[in-house]
């Protein structure tokens, strides 16, 4: 009998179980929906992400590409104008030279070796080949890289520099006016000649380079309409290389040379779908030494010769190594622009965005297309920035179940050992009364059985069975008492966790307010938030006495009926602008008038905003600048060489040359906007070294000194002697100074005082430059930092938008005071890196 009711498992066991799955179970559940819930949002956002990135690679692409098209377009016509032009020169070898030395355009490449290469700029003539032909077809005169070459009989095409060429006969039978342009000409350039033992395109230096021509021919007749003679301007194939050989797909920036391994890189196909522009010169279009054209890349190609980089590439044969080659090329062909995913020979996944180039004449006159411009990107690196984002999502999560784990550990040795306690309370009672029972089973009548109520021997039965009863009766509360704390407990971690996690963990301050405006409680971001120390409870303006707009503009919402009300307020926190974001809302669970007031701190948000849009505005000024200073100042130096030209044949004349050298110095003048201009867009990478902020305020001090002398103004040092020194980029800073000093003085022009201090506040170096000039009228002060505003009536306005992104280049930012008729103080803030003081 005692074996039978001696359980293997027992009940002081069962209880502890019972707690730890009922208390347990749920929270590692919660973890398990959690943990995969985050993995769902993770896929999804990585997903959504990628397609959006790709979305907005295309157009930006796309549009690229049309405007490198639109170039190449206007650079073709524009070799049509100097055709015309050229047509009506004298025929002289003087004059010829002298035109030669006139059509410059710069030329980026490298030189040295491929170990060294160096990187520089020239400007090269536009045509290398410049030729007057007679009637009969024999040259007259032949300028060759601007030096007389020999003359030939090129009405016989096997005579010409490359044999076949017939541009002299095709010509020949236009009507006046007529022009005939060839494709590009050149010999064809295999791939160990361009490499000459480097690995890639990319890092060959010492290697050739593709040597090619586009003739452009014009028939000039007298004035009874015979034949004179044929124009040619033989165009140098490596200006129409210089329009996609810099491109960086994924940045503004150019490069030298584009990397074709990468798979980032542009090129031009002519209406035929030959390669004539791409950083595999082995790929371009090219004739054999008996000038005929050297069959393209296919798949029936032999081995060997792709190996060797024998044969040149076409798109309409590539379809073999990816389907869309041909149709990119046949929609270039329509006029038809967009963007296609195709794989290159080195197996780079790829967007290629394609424009048509439109241009009429000679061979391109039927179909009215040179070829097209593509710009092919690789699709990973537009996925880099959500997969950084999916990266910190997983990162995340792991964290969350690492800290949910130690919750539940947490929380199992909290139930564990409650119910050891509970459940050793009930049990010890429990197994006194078997004891006693055990005990007066066997005869042991005298036992004193330890419980509430003492029975008499007589009315034994009577009381056992009562006791009996009170026990099931007292296992039925205790059952229902434990549920009781069951439910309380759950009760009291929810509202835990979400005191915690909620109130206490999030970025936004929060505070009750009673029917009678006083603070009732007060989370940690807003004590955080707010800098309050002691108690934070009581009236708000105790609380707030630090903060005297948070008080004015709360006394508003106080007083707004509704229950409802938010506002923005100004605050400047440790010498920082900073915006707040105020809103009361009703207390649910309040009655009455309670409310709940929230403060956010929003400055980043709207800085972020502000940045945001001041960096779109500064990009399409920026694009629009380089293209107004790229399209003003070619035609300026034309205009400004004439002009010198004009001058000198007026001597004698001096009246007409004073006017001429009155427009040299407007077209100067021009010229100086044009380089403001070029200077803003270009806004090159910072070169930081290690300085001292100290040296570069006192050596742009000495440069304006003899202007303070001589316009009468005093001016005061005050630069601390123990500024750090950090990376920095000395040359810009000195610019941005000497803007702003530069302003100051045309502030003063009848004298005043200028006062430049530096120190060293909270790990930042703090320069305020005061002045005691006009002021700024406070309708300006939000303009004076935008390109081409200015309020002096001169110069480009361009001065400190420039010296704000000087300053945003190195970290830091600018904030101005200025009252009209007093000065103004131009505030600079500088951080320094931890890393970087010395």
């Amino acid at each position: 009998m005692a074996a039978m009711l001696r359980a293997p498992f027992s009940f002081h066991k069962k209880v502890l179980l019972a707690f730890c799955l009922l208390s347990l179970l749920p929270l590692v559940l919660l973890v398990v929906v959690s943990s995969r819930s985050l993995r769902s949002v993770e896929s999804q956002l990585l997903a959504h992400a990628t397609r959006a990135l790709d979305e907005q690679a295309a157009e930006a692409l796309e549009l690229r590409a049309g405007m490198v098209a639109a170039d190449v377009e206007d650079f073709l016509r524009q070799a049509v104008a100097d055709l015309s032009d050229f047509a009506l020169l004298p025929v002289d070898e003087n004059v010829y030279r002298e035109f030669y030395r006139h059509q410059l355009r710069p030329v980026w490449f490298r030189r040295g070796s491929n170990a060294a290469p160096e990187e520089t700029r020239e400007e090269r003539s536009l045509y290398s080949e410049l030729a007057w032909i007679a009637a009969d077809g024999r040259e007259v005169v032949r300028l060759v890289e601007g030096v007389p070459a020999a003359l030939r009989d090129v009405s016989d095409p096997s005579r010409t520099t490359y044999g076949r060429e017939d541009y002299f006969l095709r010509a020949r039978a236009l009507p006046p006016g007529g022009v005939h342009v060839t494709r590009v000409t050149g010999r064809h350039l295999d791939k160990q000649r361009q490499l000459a033992g480097a690995p890639t395109p990319e890092a060959a230096v010492e290697g050739e380079r593709y040597r090619g021509v586009i003739r452009f021919a014009m028939p000039v007749h007298g004035d009874d309409g015979t034949l004179r003679g044929v124009a040619v301007l033989s165009l140098d194939h490596r200006h129409l290389m210089e329009f996609t050989q810099h491109i960086l797909p994924h940045s503004p920036f150019f490069t030298v040379f584009s990397s074709y391994d990468s798979g980032n890189y542009a090129f031009l196909f002519d209406d035929e779908g030959w390669m004539i522009a791409h950083p595999k010169h082995w790929d371009l279009r090219g004739l054999d030494e008996r000038g005929v054209l050297v069959p393209p890349y296919t798949a029936a190609s032999p081995p060997e010769l792709v190996e060797r980089g024998a044969i040149p590439f076409n798109l309409f044969h590539a379809g073999f190594v990816h389907p869309n080659y041909p149709v990119v090329a046949a929609a270039v062909l329509r006029g038809e622009s967009g963007v296609a995913d195709v794989t290159n020979i080195g197996g780079s996944q790829k967007i290629m965005a394609y424009a048509p180039i439109r241009f009429g004449y000679g061979e391109y006159a039927d179909g009215g297309i040179f070829g097209g411009v593509t710009i092919g990107a690789e699709v990973s690196r537009f996925h880099a920035a959500a997969h950084t984002a999916s990266t910190e999502i997983r990162a995340e999560m792991t964290r969350f179940v690492g800290k949910a784990g130690l919750m539940i550990l947490g929380t199992a040795l909290l139930v564990v050992a409650a119910a050891y306690f509970l459940s050793r309370g009930i049990t010890r009672p429990l197994s006194t009364l078997i004891d006693g029972t055990r005990r007066m089973a066997r005869g042991e009548l005298d036992t004193q059985v330890p419980v509430t109520a003492r029975d008499e021997v007589g009315v034994l039965a009577v009381s056992f069975n009562r006791m009996a009863q009170q026990l099931k009766d007292r296992q039925e509360r205790i059952a229902a008492t434990l549920a009781d704390l069951d439910r309380s407990r759950r009760e009291i971690l929810r509202e835990r966790d979400f005191k915690e996690t909620l109130v206490e963990n999030i970025d936004i301050g929060l505070l009750t307010l009673d029917a009678a405006g006083r603070v009732t409680s007060i989370n940690g971001p807003a004590v955080r938030l707010l800098d309050l120390s002691g108690t934070v409870e009581g009236e708000l303006a105790t609380l707030f006495s630090a903060w005297p707009s948070l008080l004015t503009a709360l006394a508003v919402g106080l007083k707004t009926s509704g229950g409802r009300w938010h506002d923005y307020v100004d605050v400047t926190v440790a010498g920082r602008p900073r915006v707040f974001r105020l809103a009361l809302i009703p207390s649910a669970a309040g009655q009455g008038a309670e409310r709940i007031l929230t403060i956010e701190d929003i400055t980043e948000r709207v800085e972020m905003r502000r940045q945001l849009a001041r960096m779109e505005r500064m990009a399409a000024l920026g694009r629009l600048s380089a293209g107004i200073a790229h399209e003003v100042r070619n035609p300026l130096t034309g205009i400004s060489l004439l002009l010198d030209d004009l001058h000198d044949r007026l001597l004698g004349q001096s009246a007409d040359q004073e006017l001429i050298r009155r427009a040299l110095s407007e077209i100067e003048r021009l010229e100086g906007l044009v380089s403001g201009l070029l200077d803003f867009a270009a806004s090159p990478q910072l070169r930081r070294e290690p300085g001292n902020i100290g040296t570069v305020l006192r050596e742009t001090l000495f440069l304006i000194r003899k202007s303070c002398e001589r316009q009468g103004i005093r001016l005061v040092e005050a630069l601390d002697e123990d500024l750090p020194g950090f990376p920095l980029d000395a040359h810009k800073l000195k610019q941005a100074f000497l803007n702003l000093f530069n302003n100051a003085l045309d502030a003063m022009p009848d004298g005043g005082e200028l006062t430049v201090a530096a120190s060293w506040v909270d790990g930042e170096v703090r320069i305020c430059i005061r002045d005691s000039g006009v002021g700024i009228p406070a309708e300006q002060l939000p303009m004076i930092f935008e390109p081409f505003y200015t309020g002096k009536g001169s110069g480009t306005g361009l001065g400190l938008s420039i010296t704000q992104n000087i300053l945003a280049d190195h970290g830091g930012r600018i904030v101005v005071e200025s009252s009209p008729g007093v000065g103004s103080v131009f505030t600079l803030w500088l951080p320094i890196p931890e890393e970087g003081t010395n």
